[in-house]
């Protein structure tokens, strides 16, 4: 080999250690850190909790680190321990590091991150808040509205409505509007009647004004008689300048509409006081409805109604409730409300069905807060207030209207602006009685003054077997949990668990 290739390849050979002495630092601690293995946990389940890497029992999925074991033991001057807490079991405590009755490493609380009695703020790691799902939306100040929504049906209004009928007998001579619908005018002639009463009396006065003039008491108690009839005065008049008695008389209508029922045919007897035509204004038509008894205290005269129609779906017609009848059907259980809306189209007809909302209760200032947000626990009603990444308090608060679009008004409790959580609250809930748990046995160990660390209930002598994942289930003898089937493992004697808790 000549000279100048033994050089080139020396110098090849040092260059390839040099890369190699010069890898990252932070490479060589991850792998390092990797193979010593630490916590880790399944972003899907973090309630699975194991020492070194794996697999979730639950999805298979491959867990994941849940600290840096240098993360484990706080570095002097940054992070003070407060007390060791097992990751299974949160109730079992102790003042050093060591094993959990379950066999797993003891994880650090700081007094920085544990939660405090006087502060009663739930603290939550925030990549556990992640898996969580938590939601934040803050408090503001607008409108809020209920609606009472029900079906309705359109009528005429009582008041357009008037009946046209007889005080005298007679026969009917011709009919001028003959149909049923048919639009008429104030004043218009309906029919032409033969009433021998009414000639009679016509004849009476015409002998009455040549007997005794004018002002003679006969006249006047006839032309009473006849005005009681509702004889138009028109034919009298023309009967008195003719010197003679019109044979029929006209009957006219009594008000502008349209003719909504008829019982008269031509050349027909009539008997007095019977109805023969029904005439309404259409102009302003009414909607009859019912409301729930649990609503109807709600329901005011002079509230904002609105009404769609199925041939009109997304316009709505603007009204307002104009009489709240005053009894209950006591078989329904529903109160009867009448709405009034105008018709100057003449769209709705009479026994049309329509879908009412009627505007109960309105506030344009209030405090309005998602209803999800809400927890409702017997007579408390509760929500949780953001206070930054992973720290949530729990905050009674007061209620007043339930309204439409999800949204509740708060009367007490909360202020505007401040960011609650509308979704995870059930959890965090869980998490706020669970805390406060640990903070009384922590509270009764610093009474006690002893070095055991509490947990909720004594083991047993004997030997007992319980499920990684369900540290409730405790037997005696082997098996599997009747919650996931996973084998059960043995459990630690008290006196071991004490030994490895205290390092001894």
């Amino acid at each position: 080999m000549s000279r100048p290739l033994r050089l080139i390849l020396l110098a090849a050979a040092l260059l390839l250690a040099a890369c190699a002495s010069s890898e990252p630092e932070s490479a060589q601690n991850d792998e390092h850190e990797h193979e010593e293995g630490g916590l880790y946990t399944c972003g899907m389940h973090p309630e699975v909790v194991n020492e070194g890497p794996g697999s979730c029992p639950i999805c298979g999925m491959d867990l994941t680190p849940l600290r840096r074991p240098e993360a484990a033991a706080a570095p002097a001057g940054e992070k003070t321990i407060k007390y060791w807490v097992a990751p299974m079991d949160p109730t079992y405590i102790a003042d050093q590091p060591g094993k959990s009755p379950m066999g797993m490493d003891l994880v650090p609380v700081y007094e920085d991150d544990a939660p405090k009695a006087s502060e009663n703020v739930v603290v939550i790691d925030p990549t556990v808040v992640q898996n969580m799902g938590v939601r934040i939306a803050k408090a503001t100040v607008g409108p809020i509205f209920r609606h009472v929504r029900t079906l309705g049906e359109i009528e005429v209004a009582e008041d357009e409505v008037s009946v046209v009928n007889l005080r005298y007998s007679g026969w009917i001579e011709r009919i001028r509007v003959d149909e049923t619908g048919a639009e008429v005018k104030k004043g218009q002639t309906l029919f032409e009647i033969y009433s021998p009463e009414v000639v009679a009396a016509q004849d009476e006065l015409l002998l009455a004004l040549r007997s005794e003039g004018p002002d003679g008491p006969r006249v006047k108690a006839t032309r009473t008689r006849l005005r009681n009839w509702d004889v138009p005065s028109s034919v009298l008049d023309a009967a008195i300048k003719a010197g003679e008695a019109r044979r029929t008389i006209p009957v006219i209508a009594p008000r502008s509409g349209f003719v909504l029922h008829k019982e008269v045919v031509e050349g027909a007897r009539v008997n007095a006081g019977k109805d023969l035509y029904r005439i309404g204004n259409l102009q302003s038509i009414w909607v009859r409805t019912e409301v729930y008894e649990h609503d109807a205290a709600w329901v005011r005269t002079g509230q904002k109604a609105s009404m769609e129609l199925a041939f009109a779906a997304g316009r709505q017609i603007v009204g307002e409730v104009s009489y709240v009848y005053p009894t209950l059907n006591t078989k329904s259980r529903t109160l009867t409300v009448r709405l009034e809306f105008p018709n100057p189209g003449l769209e709705l007809k009479p026994g049309m069905f329509a879908t009412v909302l009627i505007e109960t209760r309105r506030k344009d200032d209030a405090l309005i807060v998602p209803t999800e947000a809400i927890l409702h626990s017997g007579e408390r009603q509760l929500v949780f207030v953001s206070k930054g990444i992973g720290r949530y308090e729990p905050r009674d608060i007061d209620t007043g209207v339930v309204g439409d679009r999800h949204l509740t008004e708060v009367t007490a409790g909360l202020t505007a602006g401040e960011s609650i959580v509308i979704s995870g609250q059930f959890l965090l809930d869980s998490e706020s009685q669970l805390q406060e748990a640990i903070n009384k046995l922590l509270a009764a160990r610093l009474q006690k003054g002893g070095d055991d660390p509490p947990t909720l209930e004594e083991a047993p002598d004997a030997e007992r077997w319980t499920c990684p994942m369900h540290p409730e289930i405790q037997t005696d003898q082997a098996g599997s949990c009747p919650i996931c089937g996973m084998d059960l493992v043995p459990m630690a004697p008290p006196a071991a668990a004490d030994h490895s808790a205290h390092g001894h």
